[in-house]
């Protein structure tokens, strides 16, 4: 078993390891991804249904992070230009501070990464986004003090055409964009 690392978006913030699926690299398939309702930056509602027939990267990110988030909206972005405009793939972005991370506040985000059409920023009610997080991805994610930074996981989520989990990547680690697309082109690919 490969390990995810708990990350809180400020140096001081404790990183504690739990037992995750390994990377990628097998392209395996693990579990699918529960129905969900959230709200994409243009304010428009976005479900599981919306991402079904695209293959897609998940992360869970907040805009006020001062650590991880933006090097995780970085890679993203990268990942967005290696992949070109491929119309089958998404990138979602999940706020883990939905209480500050409106829809504008979202797209003010997403332009400070020159986020295109196909990088959704997700944003909804809190009990709902920590329980994708956690069911839906099997990510840690916890409660942080008033003012303090929100721990959550560095981990960007494969996911195939059908919904279903199929592999991790260490968002902050060294594995290159084009490793990531290369991999989301090999799901692409898949009948």
């Amino acid at each position: 078993m490969g390990l995810a690392i708990l990350s809180g978006c400020k140096k001081e913030a404790p990183i504690e390891m739990l037992n995750a699926p390994p990377t990628a690299a097998a392209l395996q398939s693990y579990w699918q991804v529960p129905e969900f309702t959230l709200t994409e930056r243009s304010g428009r509602e976005v479900q599981l249904a919306d991402l079904k027939g695209k293959v897609w990267l998940a992360d869970f990110v907040y805009t006020t992070c001062p650590g991880p988030c933006p090097i995780l909206s970085t890679r993203m972005s990268e990942v967005q230009k290696a992949l070109g405009n491929e119309s089958d793939v998404r990138l979602v972005s999940i706020s883990t501070d939905p209480e500050s991370d409106t829809p504008a506040v979202l797209k003010e985000y997403a332009e400070r990464y020159k986020a295109g059409d196909h990088w959704w920023f997700l944003t909804g009610k809190k009990d709902a986004v920590y329980s994708l997080a956690r069911e839906g991805f099997k990510l840690p994610i916890a409660d942080a003090a008033p003012g303090a930074a929100i721990i959550h996981s560095t981990r960007i989520v494969l996911v195939d055409k059908k919904g279903t989990v199929r592999g991790f990547y260490e968002g902050t680690g060294d594995l290159s964009a084009q490793d990531i697309a290369n991999d989301v082109r090999k799901i692409l690919a898949e009948k």
